[in-house]
Parts: C-alpha cells; structure tokens; sequence
C-alpha cells in the first residue's frame, strides 16, 4: 500500500498569509488591537479584504494563528534535545542552554512579543505562554526533586510561583527593550530560580553579625 505524502502548501498561499501575518503585527505597533480591522489588515498587506476571508474567519483568527505559531515554536526551542538536565550542574552559576533558548526566542521575536505582551496585554497569548512555562517548569521540577520533601512548599504551589515569576520577567524584559542579553537574563533566572534573590540569607547574615559584631 503506497504511503500517503504530507500535502505541500502552495507557495502562494504560505506568502499571502506571512503578508497577513506581518501587517497584523505592523498595526499593533501602532494601533490597540481592538482598533483594528480586517480592512486594516488587508490594506498593510496589500491584499483584498476578500482574499483575507479565504485564509482566515476573522481578526481573531489571524490572531490566534500567530500565536500559536509562536508558542509552537517557543515550545519546541525550551524542549531539551541533546542535553541531560541530570548532568547538568545547576548549582555551578553558569545557565543552562535551554534557558539561554528561551530569552533568544524571545529577542529574535522581539516585535510580536511586544505587540502581544506590552503594548496589547492580549489574554489568549498570556495564558498560553502562562501555560508553556507551567509545562516546562513542572516538567523540570518533577525531574530534578521528584521528592517533595526537597521541596519548601507544595509542589503544585512551588510550580505556581517559579511559573509566575517567569512570566513577569519575560514581560519587564521585553517592556524594558531587553536591557541585559540573552545569557545574562538566563544567568539570573537560573539562580533567582534555584538561590532565590539573596546570595546570603538575611537571617543567615543577622546570625553571622549578632556572633561576630566586631567584623572579621
């Protein structure tokens, strides 16, 4: 029984919805997205609004499209490949590819994240990057302490915390036109992640100054 070959997209096809694509993410840089409209879209694109209904219902589902097609692609470049996160020395300050993966999905898509983020808090993208990063980190929670006595709360509020705070970081750093580089971003993530923000404990430091107020 002959095999049944995947059906190729005519090339036409693929370059009239880029066009789509493009011109909803050129008008979000300028407009709300609530403010625009398929003739909007078609117009940028340099298309018939007829042609855009042969491609997609409506805004919303353009929009839906580039998301996920962005998520797609942020979910497959955090997917470890080739490197054992077993083997990998979390606590050596240095950050793991993966993450450096992460912040580089983010700065090559630079724009769409702030169309989507920033300057359109659009609900659909935030819950489903929210939901990317709750994969990613449960998954490397569950791998790295199966045992939740390692854990200082509840795994499930654990995940919750360290998912939030990924969120919020991607956010500023994108709002803040990405002031430290992929890896430095990685780098703090990674230790904020596993150290927490103090590199000494405060109590840990109250202690060594109560037993030692003269200093060294």
């Amino acid at each position: 029984m002959a095999s049944v070959q995947p059906q190729r997209l005519d090339p036409r096809v693929i370059r009239t919805q880029r066009l789509l694509k493009n011109a909803l993410f050129d008008l979000l840089e300028e407009h709300n997205y609530e403010q625009v409209t398929v003739q909007d879209i078609a117009d940028r694109a340099t298309v018939k609004r007829a042609t855009f209904y042969l491609h997609y219902n409506d805004k919303q589902d353009l929009a839906n499209q580039c998301i996920a097609d962005l998520l797609a692609e942020l979910s497959e470049s955090i997917r470890s490949s080739t490197e054992d996160p077993m083997q990998f020395d979390f606590h050596s300050g240095k950050p793991h590819p993966i993450f450096i993966r992460m912040f580089k999905h983010v700065s090559q898509n630079f724009r769409q994240y702030q169309a989507l983020l920033v300057q359109n808090r659009i609900a659909a993208f935030t819950a489903g990057l929210l939901d990317v990063l709750h994969n990613f980190i449960s998954a490397g929670i569950n791998m790295t302490e199966p045992d939740d006595s390692n854990l200082s709360a509840r795994r499930e509020v654990v995940i919750k915390y360290v998912e939030s705070a990924f969120l919020e970081l991607i956010i500023w750093w994108v709002e803040n036109q990405m002031p430290y580089s992929e890896e430095e971003m990685a780098e703090m993530l990674m230790n904020l992640s596993i150290l927490g923000p103090y590199r000494v404990r405060p109590f840990e430091k109250l202690n060594q100054i109560k037993n030692n107020p003269d200093g060294p």
